[in-house]
């Protein structure tokens, strides 16, 4: 009976040691956690310079109810960011990182907390297109006012040469400077198949001139009608304006390097020119090193909303899903916090308060 109580005593004495020892470790570890480094890159409107944007909300809001003080540490590209989580060095990502199976096998993700894709931007150059236009429709019509003025001109003259005479009204004056305005008039009429009468050619001769110069007429008219129209008609399909994802095949086409943006243009074979952050890829638009510029659609729509330099072209393409970047492993509490959050951010009307709040 003795032995009994001693062996009871001892295993109560073993539990509560085991109790107090499971406790005081686990405390450190909750310590430690308090504080989570969030791993972000420059990514407007989700991620600004200054720390701010839709992804840093969202991460503060859903720090601030779970008790967690966010430390965002900055890193120049997505390649960097998912470095950074996979290595240890910060605890998750979150900066509108599209969710793909080749960054699966590296990391792990969210469930997706925004749609998205890819779009097209271009340099804004919006007097180009009506200045080529007018110029087109003036250049048409100067080069047939041209030959108007020469082929009037030479029937008006031939006409006045062959049909003057003062003894018949319907005739022309002799006189020259009163005669060839009338003759003038006359061509005018004739080709405009007008014919007020007042004037007409009374011999074969006039006749045969007035004839062969309304079928002239006829042609010009036509003519000048069908090359304003064709000229209008290849201005506006002009292969070198780019107006979405199927002009770009031959064009030189700015992407991010390591983004989704060059993967897909990589497997189309468009011919690329590589930049390293989002401010390279603007500036090799407007420098004119690139002929479009090809990147996620909320941050190019973004930029076009702010600067009247850049246009959005085209509808959007490659539908992609943003997650948060989480390690493959050890921080799954984590990963379960946040997508609870998500969902219950989604479902309250705060996610759709940030996002007019950005968007």
């Amino acid at each position: 009976m003795r032995q009994q109580s001693q062996m009871a005593l001892k295993r109560a004495i073993f539990i509560l040691l085991f109790f107090q020892f499971s406790v005081s470790s686990a405390l450190p570890i909750a310590a430690a956690y308090s504080r989570i480094n969030i791993a972000i890159k420059e990514f407007p409107p989700f991620v600004f310079k200054e720390r701010k944007g839709f992804c840093i909300d969202m991460a503060e809001i859903i720090c601030e109810k779970n008790n967690l003080t966010p430390r965002f540490v900055r890193y120049n590209s997505v390649q960097e960011v998912l470095a950074a989580v996979e290595s240890g060095e910060c605890h998750i990502g979150f900066s509108g990182i599209t969710i793909t199976a080749e960054r699966e096998k590296r990391v792990d993700f969210s469930q997706p907390f925004f749609d998205s894709g890819l779009t097209v931007a271009i340099r804004n150059e919006p007097s180009s297109g009506n200045t080529n236009t007018f110029i087109t429709i003036m250049t048409v019509i100067g080069y047939s006012t041209i030959l108007f003025f020469i082929g009037i001109t030479s029937v008006a003259h031939l006409i006045w040469f062959i049909e003057k005479n003062d003894s018949n009204p319907k005739s022309f004056d002799t006189h020259y400077t009163k005669g060839i305005w009338e003759a003038y008039w006359w061509a005018v009429v004739t080709m405009t198949t007008v014919g007020y009468g007042d004037k007409c050619p009374q011999k074969l001769k006039g006749r045969f001139v007035a004839s062969i110069w309304m079928l002239i007429g006829i042609v010009w008219f036509a003519g000048f009608t069908a090359t304003l129209s064709s000229s209008l008609t290849v201005e506006k399909i002009d292969p070198e304006i780019i107006k979405g994802l199927t002009d770009i095949n031959d064009k030189y086409v700015a992407v991010i390097r390591g983004t989704t943006s060059e993967k897909y243009l990589r497997f189309h074979n468009v011919k690329m020119v590589l930049a390293d952050n989002l401010d390279d890829l603007v500036g090799n638009l407007k420098n004119m090193n690139a002929d479009a510029m090809v990147y996620d659609a909320p941050a190019l729509m973004y930029i076009a909303k702010n600067d009247s330099s850049v246009k959005v072209v085209g509808e959007m393409f490659d539908k992609q899903k943003y997650g948060v970047v989480f390690p493959q492993s050890g921080l799954e509490f984590y990963k379960e916090l946040f997508n609870i959050a998500i969902i219950e951010m989604q479902q309250n009307g705060e996610y759709q308060r940030i996002y007019n709040k950005w968007f």
